[in-house]
C-alpha cells in the first residue's frame, strides 16, 4: 500500500381572491440529488499510447499488468473491437487467470452483450468450483449486472459451504436486503455484527446495513403512530453506536468490492471546501468518517444541517493491493433527510479502472431553509 501524506407556461392567473399557499405534500424537495457518471471520463487514447501499450505486452507477454492496461487502454478509446481481441487473446494464452477471464467478460459487458459475459464470468467458478473466492466474485458481479436472484443463488452455496463466514454472510444480507428481504437480511447482519470472530472491517458495514433495517422499522412505526415500535426501533438504532448521528440532512456512504484496496470519498461543500481522509471536518459542519485503507468501506459522510448549494460527491482511487481483480467497484449511498418521515436513498454503482482514477458520482443539490 502507498503511504499516507496529508491531501479532502407559465401562464399567469389573476384574482382578487387569496392564493392557498402549496401544500407541504406538493413542494419541491429541498434535497435532491443529480446522478453525474459510474465511471471516470474516457482518457484521451492517442495512437501513440495504444501502440506503446501494445509493444510492452510483446516485451512482457507473462505481465498481467500490461495486458490489463491494453485491454483498459482500448476500452477507453471506445476500441471495444480491439479489446475484444486483446481479452480473446489473453484468455486463449493464460486460461486459468482470473483476472484474464474478467477482462474478457467486462469486453462482452462494454459492448452490451451480457449474455456472453455471464458466460465468461461463470467460468471463474467453473475454473475454480472449490473456491469460495470465486464463488463470490461472480456473485458481486452478477449484483453489478442487476442480477440480483443469480448473485443470491451463488452466495447461498457458498454460504452452505462455509456457514459462519463472516464476510459471505454481509455479502449475502446485501443481496437479501436488496431483493426487500428484510428479516433473513437482518438475521444475517445480526449474526455478522455479534460473531467473536467478525473484524472491525466486516462488523462497521454490517451495523451500518442493519441500522438501514432499523430505521426503515422506525419509519413504518412512526407512520402508523406506533409509539412502542418506534421507541423500540429507536433503542436498536442507538445501540449501534453509529458515528454521524441518526437525524441528517444527508448523509453519505462509500462501499467497495475488493479488499486490499484503498478508496476514498471526497464531498466538496457548497463554500468550494474539499472534506476528505485530511480535512474531516467542514465549516457548514459536515464530517467525514472512517479513512478504511485496507478494502470494502465503508466511509461515510454527513451533515445535520446543509446549507443551500450544491456538494458534489467524487470517489478516488487511491491505491490497489495485489488482489486478483485490481480495479476497485462499489456503490456511493446518499440518504437524504435521514431518520426523518421524508428519508430517501439512492445508491449509484461506481467502477475505477486504475490508481488515481476520480469519478465525480454525483451532486447534491440543497435549496434554501424549509
Amino acid at each position: 500500500m502507498p503511504s499516507r501524506v496529508l491531501r479532502r407556461t407559465g401562464l399567469v392567473v389573476l384574482s382578487l381572491l387569496a392564493v392557498a399557499p402549496l401544500a407541504e405534500a406538493d413542494a419541491p424537495p429541498r434535497l435532491v440529488v443529480v446522478p453525474i457518471a459510474s465511471e471516470p471520463p474516457a482518457a484521451p487514447s492517442a495512437g501513440g499510447e495504444i501502440a506503446a501499450l501494445r509493444h510492452d505486452v510483446v516485451e512482457h507477454p507473462d505481465d498481467r499488468t500490461k495486458r490489463v492496461a491494453l485491454v483498459r487502454g482500448l476500452v477507453r478509446a471506445k476500441d471495444l473491437d480491439g479489446a475484444l481481441g486483446e481479452a480473446r487473446a489473453w484468455r486463449a494464452k493464460d486460461a486459468y487467470n482470473l483476472v484474464a477471464v474478467r477482462a474478457l467478460g467486462d469486453v462482452y459487458m462494454e459492448r452490451g452483450e451480457k449474455d456472453e459475459a455471464e458466460r465468461v464470468y461463470s467460468a471463474i467458478v467453473e475454473l475454480l468450483p472449490r473456491d469460495l473466492d470465486a464463488q463470490r466474485a461472480l456473485a458481486t458481479i452478477l449484483k453489478q449486472r442487476g442480477d440480483l436472484p443469480a448473485a443470491e443463488e451463488r452466495l447461498l452455496a457458498a454460504v452452505s459451504a462455509r456457514p459462519d463466514d463472516p464476510r459471505l454472510l454481509l455479502e449475502l444480507a446485501d443481496v437479501e436486503q436488496r431483493l426487500g428481504k428484510r428479516q433473513p437480511a437482518g438475521e444475517l447482519l445480526g449474526k455478522v455484527v455479534l460473531g467473536k470472530e467478525t473484524s472491525e472491517q466486516i462488523r462497521y458495514p454490517a451495523k451500518l446495513r442493519l441500522a438501514q433495517i432499523y430505521g426503515e422499522e422506525r419509519r413504518e412505526a412512526r407512520a402508523k403512530k406506533d409509539e412502542s415500535g418506534e421507541v423500540a426501533a429507536t433503542k436498536r438504532l442507538e445501540s449501534l453506536q453509529l458515528k454521524g448521528g441518526l437525524e441528517n440532512d444527508m448523509h453519505v456512504y462509500l462501499t467497495w468490492d475488493t479488499d486490499r484496496t484503498d478508496v476514498d470519498l471526497w464531498v466538496t461543500t457548497p463554500a468550494g471546501e474539499k472534506v476528505f481522509y485530511s480535512h474531516r471536518n467542514g465549516k457548514g459542519g459536515e464530517a467525514l468518517f472512517d479513512d478504511v485503507t485496507t478494502g470494502y468501506g465503508p466511509e461515510s459522510f454527513s451533515v445535520t444541517h446543509a446549507p443551500a448549494g450544491t456538494y458534489k460527491v467524487e470517489v478516488n482511487y487511491f491505491g490497489g493491493g495485489r488482489g486478483a481483480f485490481p480495479e476497485a467497484r462499489g456503490e456511493v449511498t446518499i440518504v437524504l433527510d435521514e431518520g426523518r418521515t421524508t428519508e430517501r436513498r439512492q445508491v449509484l454503482p461506481y467502477r475505477l479502472f486504475a490508481e488515481k482514477d476520480t469519478v465525480t458520482v454525483a451532486e447534491i443539490r440543497v435549496g434554501g431553509a424549509s
